[in-house]
Protein backbone atom coordinates (compact mmCIF):
# COMPACT_ATOMS: atom_id res chain seq x y z
CA UNK A 1 0.00 0.00 0.00
CA UNK A 2 0.84 3.98 -0.50
CA UNK A 3 1.06 6.82 1.17
CA UNK A 4 -0.91 7.88 4.35
CA UNK A 5 -2.58 4.12 4.19
CA UNK A 6 0.82 2.74 4.93
CA UNK A 7 1.37 -0.91 5.20
CA UNK A 8 0.39 -4.10 7.42
CA UNK A 9 2.64 -6.80 7.11
CA UNK A 10 2.58 -10.51 9.12
CA UNK A 11 5.44 -12.60 8.75
CA UNK A 12 3.12 -15.81 9.34
CA UNK A 13 6.11 -18.60 9.09
CA UNK A 14 9.09 -16.53 10.11
CA UNK A 15 10.06 -6.46 16.86
CA UNK A 16 12.57 14.43 33.54
CA UNK A 17 12.20 11.44 36.18
CA UNK A 18 14.31 8.39 36.33
CA UNK A 19 14.31 5.33 38.34
CA UNK A 20 17.70 4.45 39.54
CA UNK A 21 19.53 1.15 40.57
CA UNK A 22 22.80 1.61 42.27
CA UNK A 23 25.37 -0.58 40.66
CA UNK A 24 29.08 -0.95 39.89
CA UNK A 25 30.69 1.08 37.25
CA UNK A 26 30.84 -0.66 33.59
CA UNK A 27 32.39 1.35 31.59
CA UNK A 28 34.46 4.65 31.14
CA UNK A 29 33.61 7.11 28.11
CA UNK A 30 34.85 10.42 26.49
CA UNK A 31 32.53 12.92 24.75
CA UNK A 32 33.48 15.37 22.04
CA UNK A 33 31.65 18.74 21.85
CA UNK A 34 30.12 17.42 18.59
CA UNK A 35 27.81 15.01 20.68
CA UNK A 36 29.77 12.12 19.48
CA UNK A 37 30.65 9.15 22.63
CA UNK A 38 32.89 6.61 22.03
CA UNK A 39 32.88 4.11 25.11
CA UNK A 40 35.66 1.71 26.17
CA UNK A 41 34.26 -1.25 27.23
CA UNK A 42 35.39 -2.16 30.94
CA UNK A 43 33.71 -5.26 31.67
CA UNK A 44 32.49 -6.76 28.02
CA UNK A 45 30.18 -8.69 29.71
CA UNK A 46 28.28 -6.14 31.36
CA UNK A 47 28.30 -3.29 28.64
CA UNK A 48 29.04 -3.55 25.42
CA UNK A 49 31.39 -1.20 23.33
CA UNK A 50 29.49 1.24 21.68
CA UNK A 51 29.76 4.82 19.69
CA UNK A 52 26.30 7.50 20.80
CA UNK A 53 25.85 10.43 19.05
CA UNK A 54 22.75 13.09 18.12
CA UNK A 55 22.77 16.45 16.26
CA UNK A 56 23.73 15.02 13.31
CA UNK A 57 23.15 16.15 9.31
CA UNK A 58 21.83 13.17 6.79
CA UNK A 59 25.90 13.45 5.45
CA UNK A 60 27.10 13.07 8.63
CA UNK A 61 24.86 10.14 9.46
CA UNK A 62 25.89 8.60 6.10
CA UNK A 63 29.51 8.86 6.98
CA UNK A 64 29.14 7.80 10.50
CA UNK A 65 27.31 4.61 8.83
CA UNK A 66 30.10 3.78 6.52
CA UNK A 67 32.73 4.22 9.82
CA UNK A 68 31.03 2.26 12.00
CA UNK A 69 30.02 -0.52 9.93
CA UNK A 70 33.60 -0.96 8.48
CA UNK A 71 34.76 -0.90 12.53
CA UNK A 72 32.56 -3.71 13.20
CA UNK A 73 29.63 -2.16 14.66
CA UNK A 74 25.92 -2.53 14.33
CA UNK A 75 23.25 -0.06 14.76
CA UNK A 76 21.11 -0.52 17.83
CA UNK A 77 18.89 2.24 18.29
CA UNK A 78 18.51 5.47 15.52
CA UNK A 79 15.94 8.72 15.41
CA UNK A 80 15.38 11.08 12.69
CA UNK A 81 13.67 14.25 13.42
CA UNK A 82 13.57 17.81 12.20
CA UNK A 83 15.02 20.77 14.44
CA UNK A 84 13.73 24.30 15.31
CA UNK A 85 15.13 25.47 11.56
CA UNK A 86 13.46 22.95 9.82
CA UNK A 87 16.58 20.63 9.09
CA UNK A 88 16.93 17.08 9.51
CA UNK A 89 18.61 15.86 12.24
CA UNK A 90 19.94 11.90 12.73
CA UNK A 91 20.45 10.53 16.32
CA UNK A 92 21.79 6.83 17.24
CA UNK A 93 23.87 4.56 19.57
CA UNK A 94 25.85 1.62 17.83
CA UNK A 95 27.62 -1.68 19.30
CA UNK A 96 29.97 -4.11 18.67
CA UNK A 97 27.52 -6.47 20.17
CA UNK A 98 23.69 -6.87 19.70
CA UNK A 99 23.04 -7.89 23.49
CA UNK A 100 20.73 -5.44 23.21
CA UNK A 101 18.63 -6.25 20.16
CA UNK A 102 18.55 -9.81 21.62
CA UNK A 103 21.19 -11.22 19.50
CA UNK A 104 23.30 -11.04 16.45
CA UNK A 105 21.28 -11.23 14.14
CA UNK A 106 22.00 -10.16 10.05
CA UNK A 107 20.94 -6.30 9.97
CA UNK A 108 20.32 -3.51 7.38
CA UNK A 109 19.54 -0.57 8.15
CA UNK A 110 18.75 2.46 5.74
CA UNK A 111 18.28 6.30 6.00
CA UNK A 112 16.74 9.05 4.40
CA UNK A 113 13.86 7.16 2.98
CA UNK A 114 9.90 8.66 1.96
CA UNK A 115 6.83 6.90 2.94
CA UNK A 116 6.90 5.13 -0.86
CA UNK A 117 10.48 4.28 -0.43
CA UNK A 118 10.39 3.29 2.99
CA UNK A 119 7.42 0.01 1.64
CA UNK A 120 9.95 -0.74 -1.18
CA UNK A 121 12.74 -1.62 1.18
CA UNK A 122 10.30 -3.28 3.65
CA UNK A 123 8.44 -5.25 0.38
CA UNK A 124 11.86 -5.72 -0.52
CA UNK A 125 13.67 -7.27 2.63
CA UNK A 126 10.72 -8.78 3.97
CA UNK A 127 11.16 -11.02 1.40
CA UNK A 128 14.38 -12.38 2.61
CA UNK A 129 13.31 -12.80 6.38
CA UNK A 130 13.97 -9.44 7.64
CA UNK A 131 11.56 -7.15 9.63
CA UNK A 132 11.86 -3.82 11.04
CA UNK A 133 12.91 -3.80 14.72
CA UNK A 134 13.44 0.56 14.66
CA UNK A 135 11.73 2.19 12.64
CA UNK A 136 11.52 6.55 13.02
CA UNK A 137 10.21 9.07 11.07
CA UNK A 138 10.30 12.80 10.89
CA UNK A 139 7.88 15.60 8.77
CA UNK A 140 4.39 15.15 7.06
CA UNK A 141 2.94 14.41 3.86
CA UNK A 142 5.17 13.59 1.05
CA UNK A 143 8.13 15.56 3.01
CA UNK A 144 7.68 12.52 5.44
CA UNK A 145 11.28 11.02 5.81
CA UNK A 146 11.85 7.49 7.56
CA UNK A 147 14.79 5.70 8.92
CA UNK A 148 14.94 1.94 9.57
CA UNK A 149 16.89 -0.62 10.94
CA UNK A 150 15.61 -4.65 10.14
CA UNK A 151 16.63 -7.93 11.71
CA UNK A 152 16.55 -11.24 9.86
CA UNK A 153 14.71 -13.58 11.71
CA UNK A 154 12.70 -15.91 10.10
CA UNK A 155 9.99 -17.81 11.73
CA UNK A 156 9.15 -14.40 14.33
CA UNK A 157 5.79 -12.78 13.56
CA UNK A 158 5.58 -9.67 13.90
CA UNK A 159 2.89 -6.79 12.28
CA UNK A 160 4.28 -3.26 11.01
CA UNK A 161 2.23 -0.13 9.79
CA UNK A 162 2.66 3.57 9.03
CA UNK A 163 0.34 6.71 8.68
CA UNK A 164 -2.15 5.51 11.59
CA UNK A 165 -3.40 7.77 13.56
CA UNK A 166 -3.36 7.78 17.47
CA UNK A 167 -6.51 5.50 17.61
CA UNK A 168 -5.57 3.32 15.03
CA UNK A 169 -1.87 2.54 17.25
CA UNK A 170 -4.12 2.08 20.04
CA UNK A 171 -6.89 -0.65 18.38
CA UNK A 172 -4.33 -2.61 16.72
CA UNK A 173 -2.44 -2.27 20.11
CA UNK A 174 -5.35 -4.16 21.36
CA UNK A 175 -4.98 -6.30 18.75
CA UNK A 176 -1.64 -7.52 18.62
CA UNK A 177 -1.84 -8.13 22.20
CA UNK A 178 -4.89 -10.47 21.55
CA UNK A 179 -2.58 -12.23 19.28
CA UNK A 180 0.47 -12.40 21.22
CA UNK A 181 2.56 -9.38 20.40
CA UNK A 182 4.05 -6.45 21.89
CA UNK A 183 4.77 -3.18 20.66
CA UNK A 184 7.97 -2.98 19.96
CA UNK A 185 8.73 0.38 17.68
CA UNK A 186 6.81 3.32 17.59
CA UNK A 187 7.38 6.90 16.49
CA UNK A 188 5.39 9.78 15.95
CA UNK A 189 5.40 12.31 13.05
CA UNK A 190 3.16 14.47 10.90
CA UNK A 191 1.42 17.75 12.40
CA UNK A 192 -0.31 18.69 15.52
CA UNK A 193 -3.66 18.60 13.17
CA UNK A 194 -2.63 15.24 11.65
CA UNK A 195 -0.55 13.30 13.79
CA UNK A 196 0.61 10.21 12.67
CA UNK A 197 2.57 6.90 13.90
CA UNK A 198 4.78 4.71 12.54
CA UNK A 199 4.84 1.66 14.69
CA UNK A 200 6.07 -2.42 14.78
CA UNK A 201 4.76 -5.04 16.69
CA UNK A 202 6.51 -8.69 17.48
CA UNK A 203 6.44 -11.75 18.91
CA UNK A 204 6.49 -12.03 22.12
CA UNK A 205 6.92 -15.51 23.53
CA UNK A 206 7.15 -14.43 27.81
CA UNK A 207 4.17 -12.99 27.35
CA UNK A 208 5.30 -9.68 29.01
CA UNK A 209 2.74 -7.46 29.90
CA UNK A 210 2.75 -4.07 27.94
CA UNK A 211 0.76 -0.87 27.84
CA UNK A 212 0.78 2.44 25.44
CA UNK A 213 0.27 5.53 26.35
CA UNK A 214 -0.12 8.49 23.44
CA UNK A 215 0.05 11.75 22.72
CA UNK A 216 1.26 13.19 26.64
CA UNK A 217 1.78 16.23 27.83
CA UNK A 218 5.07 16.08 29.84
CA UNK A 219 3.24 16.60 32.84
CA UNK A 220 0.86 13.89 32.18
CA UNK A 221 3.60 11.74 30.96
CA UNK A 222 5.47 12.38 34.39
CA UNK A 223 2.46 11.12 36.38
CA UNK A 224 2.23 8.00 34.42
CA UNK A 225 5.77 7.57 34.89
CA UNK A 226 4.82 7.43 38.83
CA UNK A 227 1.97 5.22 38.39
CA UNK A 228 4.48 2.40 35.91
CA UNK A 229 6.92 2.37 38.28
CA UNK A 230 5.18 2.23 40.81
CA UNK A 231 3.90 -1.26 39.44
CA UNK A 232 6.58 -2.48 38.54
CA UNK A 233 7.17 -1.58 34.73
CA UNK A 234 10.09 0.45 32.37
CA UNK A 235 9.65 2.40 29.69
CA UNK A 236 11.03 0.76 26.34
CA UNK A 237 10.29 3.36 24.17
CA UNK A 238 9.47 6.96 23.77
CA UNK A 239 8.39 9.04 21.34
CA UNK A 240 8.58 12.84 20.91
CA UNK A 241 5.89 14.79 18.48
CA UNK A 242 6.40 17.97 16.81
CA UNK A 243 4.28 19.51 19.42
CA UNK A 244 5.94 18.11 22.72
CA UNK A 245 3.73 15.41 23.30
CA UNK A 246 5.12 12.00 24.40
CA UNK A 247 3.41 8.44 23.50
CA UNK A 248 5.62 6.16 25.65
CA UNK A 249 5.26 2.40 25.77
CA UNK A 250 6.01 0.15 29.10
CA UNK A 251 6.83 -3.19 30.04
CA UNK A 252 7.04 -5.05 33.66
CA UNK A 253 9.87 -7.60 31.78
CA UNK A 254 12.29 -6.00 35.05
CA UNK A 255 15.98 -5.91 33.07
CA UNK A 256 17.59 -4.05 36.45
CA UNK A 257 19.03 -0.97 36.55
CA UNK A 258 17.71 1.72 33.90
CA UNK A 259 17.11 5.86 33.93
CA UNK A 260 14.33 7.53 31.56
CA UNK A 261 14.75 11.36 30.68
CA UNK A 262 12.55 13.39 28.82
CA UNK A 263 11.88 17.44 27.65
CA UNK A 264 15.90 17.54 27.14
CA UNK A 265 17.75 19.94 24.76
CA UNK A 266 20.50 18.31 22.52
CA UNK A 267 23.24 20.02 25.56
CA UNK A 268 20.81 18.76 27.75
CA UNK A 269 21.09 15.10 26.41
CA UNK A 270 25.01 15.32 26.00
CA UNK A 271 24.61 15.90 29.89
CA UNK A 272 22.84 13.73 31.19
CA UNK A 273 24.60 11.05 28.82
CA UNK A 274 28.04 11.86 30.65
CA UNK A 275 26.32 11.74 33.84
CA UNK A 276 25.24 8.10 33.15
CA UNK A 277 28.04 6.52 30.68
CA UNK A 278 30.37 7.21 34.21
CA UNK A 279 27.78 4.99 36.33
CA UNK A 280 27.74 2.53 33.10
CA UNK A 281 25.41 3.28 31.43
CA UNK A 282 24.78 3.44 27.93
CA UNK A 283 21.52 4.83 25.65
CA UNK A 284 19.03 1.76 24.70
CA UNK A 285 16.50 4.22 23.17
CA UNK A 286 17.31 7.90 21.33
CA UNK A 287 13.97 9.87 20.10
CA UNK A 288 13.34 13.69 19.64
CA UNK A 289 12.06 16.08 17.76
CA UNK A 290 12.23 19.77 17.37
CA UNK A 291 15.24 19.93 19.77
CA UNK A 292 13.65 17.66 22.32
CA UNK A 293 15.41 14.52 23.29
CA UNK A 294 14.15 11.77 25.32
CA UNK A 295 16.23 8.35 26.52
CA UNK A 296 16.58 5.13 28.03
CA UNK A 297 19.88 3.99 29.23
CA UNK A 298 20.81 0.54 30.71
CA UNK A 299 23.71 -1.25 31.55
Amino acid sequence: MKGNRGFLAMAATMGALTLTVAMPSAAVAQATSTGVVQAQNALARTAPQFVAYHNLTPAQQTERFNTLRGQGYRPITVSVSTDFSGRTRYAGMWSVSGRAMGGDLPWAMYQDMSADGYQRRFDQLAAQGYQPAVVSATGSGDGARFAAIFLKNPGSRFVAKHGIKPAELLRMSGTARQDGLMLTSVDTYGTASATRYVAVWSANPGQVSWHVRVSLSQERHEAEFRKYVALGFRPTSITVSATGRYTTVWRDDKPGAWHSYIGMTAAGYQGRFDELKAKGFYPIHINAEMGRYAAIWTK
